[in-house]
């Protein structure tokens, strides 16, 4: 789903706010939510009832070889990928860029693994950058760039692992394909581990 933003990620809202089950179509099955995106950002948002592959792509240290088969070698984090329109004319080699990547405390003495940052554009008296991280600590990205004064206007994830929103539109519901399906359970796990008929 490209999530719109005003609603939340959940299946039911106790403020009767909406929730993105609002948007998924009658004739696709209601499958439970991987993460979250909250109230106001939008952008990709993943639908599964494999709740292995959910949380493997949510948990760096859930997944791993499952059998003597498959290899050993330790898997890379799954990225998560934020465009971030702020109020702010940025340069590409502005300083705020470099101080965003900084690790963020989450706990008292538990930091984030260092965030990536890329400048995408300049409109007007706002910046687009790209803040890629490998974990989904609550609102990590709107912690990051208020920790560096930046004020966000608008926030979307443009891709999970190696999953890729694309141009699907913003409210819109697809299926993914084989391929996708492929590239997202090698990405977790180092292999596809879905049974495939015999030819």
């Amino acid at each position: 789903m490209n999530k719109p933003p005003g609603c939340i990620t959940a299946r039911v809202d106790f403020e009767d706010r909406p929730t993105v089950y609002d948007h998924v179509p009658k004739h696709f099955e209601p499958l439970p939510h991987v993460g979250r995106l909250d109230f106001n950002t939008e952008g990709l948002l993943l639908f599964t009832d494999d709740g292995k592959l959910a949380q493997a792509l949510l948990n760096k240290d859930y997944a791993g070889p499952t059998s003597m088969e498959e290899t050993s070698a330790e898997l890379a984090p799954i990225e998560k990928v934020y465009h971030v329109k702020v109020k702010a004319k940025l340069g590409p080699d502005d300083p705020v860029l470099i101080a965003l990547q900084e690790p963020l405390e989450y706990e008292p003495g538990k930091f984030t693994a260092p965030a990536r940052t890329e400048w995408v554009a300049e409109r007007s008296s706002c910046t687009w950058i790209s803040i890629t991280i490998t974990e989904g600590r609550h609102r990590q990205v709107r912690k990051l760039c208020e920790r560096s004064g930046l004020q966000i206007r608008k926030l979307r994830r443009v891709r999970l692992g190696p999953l890729e929103l694309g141009e699907l539109k913003l409210r819109w519901c697809r299926h993914l394909s084989d391929e996708e399906l492929t590239e997202l359970y090698v990405a977790a796990f180092g292999h596809d581990p879905r049974p495939w008929p015999e030819a």
